[in-house]
């Protein structure tokens, strides 16, 4: 079996590239080579890849960004689309060891008997100050009715940030474990798209908690909304606070939503299953490589490519100039 060549490229940190290496080394000898690859899987947090013109470009993220398959062969991301042989639907979450955990039958079963353990009413873990104004509102509005305890850099009022999600995989396990010990969490992403699920639901649930969630407007296609205050559902805050309020306040309601079923479906759905993100890795990986290639190489290909080249380019002399002028301004100050 031939080795595959591989580089990841614009990545925020090494989860989601080591969940797509672990799938391929099921089934592939694989060789990391920044130089030269084959194939180059990347994100959304740069534009190092642009400098692999002559590899299979295969794009993956884990925010809400659409794919341009101007500059991909192939991507994998949130949207519910279909385009022809290029793209498959991947939430990051799939590649998460913690989604496995909740994928079991028994895994109701065992939040429900957990439900003593929650002693605290609900918490509120993140970093990013720049989302959707909705989820601060949220939380102030969760917070007139009981404390909520943010215990992440932003919104801080617990004094630590214990189980920031800005920690990494080792952050990912505190985090967890400080989720478990509240009755609910405020799961809401950084923005809102059809689509967009992201793990902040899934840490929510493997914790045992009820998600307060908002984000993807049709979670309810893979996601038992049963299992959730699905705030979509909801026409205000004061709606969705009151039912909250009416789960914390009768115990056997509480109870009963730990143990209803994570998914939709009797089982893991199929779109939702890493075996699913291999098939497509095995489609692309077993074609020929001068076959395997689908972006535009001729005429307007290559000019789209260059425009986005100048554009960088453009905001990099950009930022240079401001920097330089930001220190040219204090250095006159300090004189």
């Amino acid at each position: 079996m031939r080795t595959v060549s591989i580089h990841f490229s614009d990545f925020p940190g090494p989860v989601n590239p080591q969940g797509i290496q672990s799938l391929l080394e099921r089934e592939y000898p694989v060789r990391l080579d920044e130089q030269r690859p084959d194939y180059v899987f990347y994100s959304v947090f740069g534009n190092g890849f642009l400098d692999y013109p002559d590899a299979v470009r295969i794009f993956f993220t884990g925010e809400n960004v659409h794919p341009d398959f101007n500059l991909c062969d192939y991507a994998f991301g949130f949207d519910w689309l279909t385009f022809e042989d290029r793209y498959c639907r991947c939430p990051n979450f799939v590649l998460y060891e913690e989604f496995q955990e909740i994928c079991g039958p028994p895994f109701p079963r065992e939040a429900a008997r957990g439900a003593e353990s929650k002693t605290e009413f609900c918490n509120f873990l993140y970093s990013n100050a720049n989302a959707h104004p909705f989820r601060d509102q949220l939380f102030q509005a969760l917070s007139a009715y009981r404390r909520v305890d943010a215990a992440g850099p932003h919104l801080n009022n617990t004094g630590f940030t214990r189980g920031s999600p800005s920690l990494g995989v080792t952050g990912t396990q505190d985090k967890l474990a400080y989720q478990r010990r509240f009755r609910f969490t405020i799961a809401a992403e950084n923005s809102s798209s059809p689509g967009y699920t992201t793990e902040k639901l899934i840490h929510a649930i493997g914790a045992g908690t009820i998600p307060i969630y908002w984000g993807d407007p049709e979670v309810g296609r893979h996601f038992n909304t049963r299992r959730m205050v699905n705030c979509h559902e909801y026409r205000s805050l004061n709606e969705i606070v009151a039912r909250v309020a009416e789960i914390d306040q009768n115990e056997t309601l509480f109870r009963s939503l730990l143990a209803e079923p994570v998914f939709s479906e009797q089982a893991t759905p199929e779109g939702l299953r890493p075996e699913t993100v291999l098939r497509q890795l095995r489609y692309i990986l077993d074609q020929p490589r001068d076959q395997c290639r689908r972006r535009n190489n001729y005429v307007w290909g290559p000019r789209y490519e260059e425009q986005r080249r100048l554009e960088i380019a453009a905001a990099r002399r950009k930022s240079l100039f401001e920097r330089t002028a930001k220190a040219a301004t204090l250095w006159m100050r300090s004189r």
